[in-house]
């Protein structure tokens, strides 16, 4: 019985892929202190952070930074390059990004290429209030490593997706290119290439309409590659 009942949860958490689960806060109390507390970012969340946090340190690290958009693909395989880091995590906001700066930032990588911002219009998040995050986000990388060369990457479009509405995308990435010039960083546009007429996301580079397949990664080396290698 103990066993079937096991097997039952086990299960479930396969279907959920654990993201689904939603974070809940436990009291610290006498007795408990060393239990585990999920963070308001969820259980994936943590398990990634706790991950890259007992990573060591390499030098001249180019960190790919964002969501699960940069969470599915393994940037060093892409490249060939092994100093190439993915410090992606699915479901993840820039407060969250935020919340994490600390292990990224620990090797003062020689490059940082961020995405980040679609799963904050999810979260019903203001195409201004996103941008005044996303510029307390790059402020923060620029203090805690200035030698650091920040790389801009805009919100890819989605289709079918009725939490994101690519108006609002366009909005944003227009922000995030303000952004990168006021604070004279380099924005790489990756909305239009993405992008069919009606500025949707093209479904050849996508398999479910926010995400991206394998060719939809090779375009986006194409895109990248003659800053990750200069």
């Amino acid at each position: 019985m103990k066993m079937n009942l096991l097997k039952v949860i086990f299960g479930f958490l396969l279907l959920t892929g654990f993201t689904g689960l939603k974070a809940q806060t436990v009291p610290v109390t006498e007795g408990n202190e060393g239990k585990y507390k999920p963070s308001i970012y969820g259980t994936y969340y943590d398990a990634k952070r706790s991950f890259f946090e007992s990573m060591p340190n390499d030098s001249n690290e180019i960190i790919f930074l964002g969501n699960s958009i940069t969470d599915m693909c393994a940037w060093n395989e892409l490249f060939g390059m092994e100093n190439v880091k993915n410090r992606g995590i699915s479901g993840d906001v820039i407060n969250g990004v935020i919340d994490r700066l600390e292990e990224v930032v620990s090797s003062f990588p020689k490059k940082i290429f961020l995405m980040i911002g679609t799963n904050d219009l999810a979260r019903k998040r203001s195409v201004d209030q996103i941008l005044t995050d996303y510029e307390k986000l790059i402020t923060l990388i620029i203090q805690k490593t200035p030698k650091t060369q920040l790389y801009l990457q805009s919100v890819l479009p989605t289709k079918n997706q009725t939490t994101r509405n690519n108006n609002d995308i366009i909005e944003i990435n227009k922000g995030i290119n303000a952004l990168a010039n006021k604070y004279s960083l380099t924005y790489i546009n990756l909305f239009d290439l993405f992008k069919t007429p009606e500025n949707e996301l093209n479904m050849d580079y996508s398999y479910d309409g926010l995400h991206l397949n394998g060719q939809g990664y090779l375009l986006w080396k194409d895109a990248v590659i003659e800053y990750v290698v200069k």
